[in-house]
């Protein structure tokens, strides 16, 4: 017997002891749909858990798909990919021609004179320089060699962004090494040339891969990877020549022995709008900041100040593409430019001159 009391009064409760037992041992039965709901619920938070520890967990045949995808691009892809070694070091180079052309970065073999190659099939052969340019860090090399695997060439103007890619080259000494991820963008207008257009990727590119290819899943060479920007504490992130501005060099290089490019005679720089408050927008044109005296531009009667708008109906976006449209043109080709100069009211007058376009002064490679 227990009693408890309740504003004064005594309340008496007995309970029988066979009662209490029966009470604390009956069971109740949990609905079966219940039961399928904790069970579903407990999967899915098993999954959220060990993506959130890092844990491994299979993810069915798509993530099986894919490394065969890798998987088989690299092997048929590495026969075509060679290291370089020289006195300072290594780097990578691609098989451009089954005679034994080979195609790195000038800085590879920038200022080196014992130059070997290295191939897949592990046979070594001296090296020899047939020609350089300077100012997009490409250069020939050839092998006496015979019925080599050739890398096949993609165009590299069809490129997307997020597109799965892989990189194959020599970092660090470690020859023929493959490094997956995606294009994380195109058009890249910084880095250490002249001319600049680059591919960038989250592949893994170390001092070593340079010349070696990207390459997309059908087993194209898009690019020529060139350089890498890393910090302390940031992953690196990977720069390769597009395979189309290679190509336009290389043939230059075996048809004349070097690479020359139009001139127009002019510096120029982005179009920028800007309102009263400051804020603006870049433009689609490059305003002319310099005249080279006597220079092509300066002839057909071009002045500072004027806004290019379009070189052969080409639309020009900016100021580097500006220079890689010319780069891509002979010397004395004549061309049609566009020109917009601005009026004191904030209009412009329309201008349209044929320019015989001048040769680019060499860049010295000192």
């Amino acid at each position: 017997m227990k009693k408890r009391t309740r504003k004064g009064r005594s309340i008496k409760v007995e309970l029988n002891q066979s009662d209490l037992f029966k009470s604390q041992t009956k069971k109740q039965k949990i609905p079966t749909y219940i039961l399928i709901t904790i069970i579903a619920l407990l999967i899915i938070l098993g999954g959220f858990l060990g993506y959130y520890t890092g844990s491994i967990i299979y993810q069915g045949p798509e993530s099986e798909n894919e490394a065969q995808e890798f998987i088989k691009v690299a092997e048929k892809t590495t026969a075509g990919v060679v290291t370089i070694l020289t006195d300072s070091g290594s780097g990578s180079g691609i098989v451009y021609g089954k005679d034994g052309l080979i195609v790195t970065n000038y800085h590879v073999i920038d200022n080196i004179k014992n130059i070997r190659v290295l191939l897949s099939d592990k046979r070594i052969f001296n090296g020899t320089v047939l020609g350089y340019d300077v100012e997009s860090d490409i250069a020939v090399i050839k092998i006496n060699a015979e019925d080599l695997p050739t890398a096949k060439l993609a165009d590299s103007d069809n490129l997307e962004v997020g597109e799965k890619v892989i990189a194959i080259g020599n970092p660090f000494g470690f020859d023929h090494t493959v490094t997956t991820g995606i294009v994380s963008a195109t058009h890249r207008s910084k880095g250490p040339t002249i001319y600049r257009d680059f591919i960038q990727t989250d592949a893994n590119i170390n001092p070593g891969n340079s010349g070696g290819p990207l390459i997309n899943l059908k087993g194209e060479v898009i690019g020529l990877n060139t350089f890498v920007i890393s910090g302390a504490n940031t992953p690196g992130l990977g720069f390769a020549i597009p395979i189309n501005l290679v190509k336009k060099v290389v043939d230059k290089l075996l048809k004349y022995g070097e690479v020359k490019r139009g001139f127009l005679g002019v510096s120029v720089k982005d179009l920028i709008q800007v309102n009263e408050k400051g804020d603006g927008k870049i433009l689609d044109g490059a305003v002319i900041i310099e005249l080279q005296k006597e220079g092509p531009a300066d002839k057909a009667g071009a002045e500072v100040g004027d806004v290019i708008k379009k070189l052969d109906g080409i639309l020009i976006e900016n100021g580097n593409h500006l220079k890689n449209i010319l780069a891509d043109l002979e010397p004395d080709s004549e061309v049609e430019l566009e020109i917009d100069r601005p009026k004191k009211e904030g209009d412009y007058d329309k201008f349209v001159f044929k320019i015989t376009l001048g040769a680019r002064p060499e860049l010295s490679k000192d």
